[in-house]
């Protein structure tokens, strides 16, 4: 009990991911995301998880254990798959909303195409 006084334990983060395709893939990508955010506890914890579950929603089950085969924008940059979601809101999303830049996704979420 005196940890929690004395260092609390910061509350767990709620992350709605806002999922989209880029236009040009709406041809060869069937299907929707919704444009409900996600929620992340839902989903996993890293860019990994959230392109599996991307896969899965759209019936691209074969691309599953293909790294190489979707790739994940945030903010108009290419993530790399082993990055921690929450890492990548704070310095890619977050960063870039504040700049101006607006990103993938148009709504408050990671963006994914």
């Amino acid at each position: 009990r005196l940890c929690a006084l004395v260092s609390p334990e910061a509350p767990a983060r709620r992350i709605g991911l806002v999922l989209s395709k880029a236009p040009t893939q709406e041809e060869f990508i069937r299907g929707s995301m919704g444009r409900a955010p996600h929620d992340l506890a839902d989903i996993g914890t890293t860019m990994r998880d959230v392109k599996n579950y991307i896969c899965r929603a759209l019936d691209l089950g074969g691309l599953i254990d293909d790294d190489h085969s979707v790739e994940l924008l945030v903010a108009n940059q290419i993530v790399r798959l082993d990055l921690e979601v929450e890492r990548v809101y704070d310095q890619v999303w977050l960063r870039a909303r504040a700049g101006g830049a607006g990103g993938a996704g148009g709504g408050g979420g990671v963006g994914a195409s």
